[in-house]
């Protein structure tokens, strides 16, 4: 097929994912787990965390980047704190198993403060705090990574992309903030080049450090808000990787010159029931949102939206209509899946 998108059934493409995983000699269960976090993406239309992430996926397993057959374990293990070595597996493994911990310690203790050290790429963090916060608990993220974005200033890679991630209950489903200290996510790169937009102002440097729109050339990426963004971004390879014992930048750019593509996650987990009952504070967040959007507007503003409300009305849409695929991402999946005797996806239309 050679149209500009293909659109498929989120249940078969999730079923494509972790077939190609397993094909690749991951176990079932690993799979589904990452295959639920691509799917998530792309159901809210965070596509360049999606499906479009598998190629890479693939390449970083036959590299060895990705250890298939890798299961976390903790290493240090307290009553409201823990670290969570990956082994270099499966970040999503990884990530699900450390939410999981953290909202339950969070519930005898009221709060944890966990660390996921030495993992994979986590995909969208966006779908952890969401998880949590559907539990009753509020949940904060911070990601440090591989030097993607140049510090305020530098013209060099220097710090990851860094996301942070916040998710609170409410009558209405989890208020969701997910987004990246850096002016556009590595997605958004993958993306453009799959649809061939150009990238925004003022958001990425070619390899030589300087500014381009195009995201065949784009290497570097810039901070949010300069400085803002940058700090916000040393901070969090501070509070996940140094703390945990596995820095990452100071080894990638000091004289060691590691290269890895290792990702560390800070995670804080609190018990809303701790403080006050969950209803009264999910009326109080709704209070607060109704609030929020009935606020005068700016000119040529038609609605005021909060954090996730697109994503989630996207999710509805994606749900039953499909998961939209760039005709050009749809053949590197068509000749992924020939290469590995997998079934592709019933498209549901041209």
């Amino acid at each position: 097929m050679s149209q500009s998108k293909i659109i498929v059934a989120h249940e078969d493409l999730a079923r494509f994912i972790c077939d190609a995983l397993v094909a690749k000699g991951a176990r079932a269960e690993d799979a589904t787990t990452v295959a639920d976090g691509l799917v998530w993406a792309n159901l809210r239309g965070v596509d360049g965390h999606g499906v479009s992430r598998l190629p890479f996926y693939l390449r970083m397993i036959e590299r060895g980047d990705i250890d298939v057959a890798a299961k976390p374990h903790l290493a240090q293990d307290r009553a409201a704190t823990f670290i969570l070595d990956g082994a270099r597996g499966f970040g999503p493994v990884a990530m699900m198993q450390a939410i999981a911990l953290a909202a339950a310690r969070a519930v005898g203790a009221g709060v944890c403060f966990g660390l996921v050290r030495d993992t994979t790429h986590t995909g969208a963090i966006g779908r952890y705090v969401q998880w949590v916060a559907e539990r009753g608990c509020a949940a904060m993220i911070m990601g440090a990574g591989p030097a993607f974005v140049a510090y305020h200033g530098a013209r060099v890679p220097s710090l990851g992309t860094s996301p942070i991630a916040i998710a609170v209950p409410s009558g209405d489903g989890a208020i969701v903030l997910d987004m990246a200290t850096s002016a556009i996510s590595n997605g958004t790169i993958l993306q453009a080049r799959a649809t061939g937009a150009a990238l925004p102002a003022n958001s990425a440097l070619t390899k030589d450090g300087e500014p381009t729109t195009d995201p065949g050339r784009a290497e570097i990426l810039l901070p949010l808000g300069g400085a803002k963004g940058s700090g916000l971004g040393l901070m969090f390879e501070l509070l996940a990787s140094v703390l945990a014992a596995a820095p990452i930048q100071a080894r990638a750019l000091g004289p060691e010159r590691r290269k890895s593509l290792s990702q560390n996650i800070a995670i804080l987990a609190i018990d809303v029931a701790a403080f006050r009952p969950v209803v009264d504070f999910a009326r109080d967040a709704d209070e607060l949102a109704a609030v929020i959007k009935s606020l005068p507007r700016q000119t040529g503003v038609d609605e005021i939206r909060l954090p996730g409300e697109r994503a989630a009305r996207t999710e509805a849409v994606r749900r039953k209509s499909g998961i939209p695929i760039p005709g050009k991402l749809w053949e590197e999946l068509r000749a992924m899946a020939e290469a590995t005797a997998v079934e592709m996806p019933r498209p549901l239309s041209p």
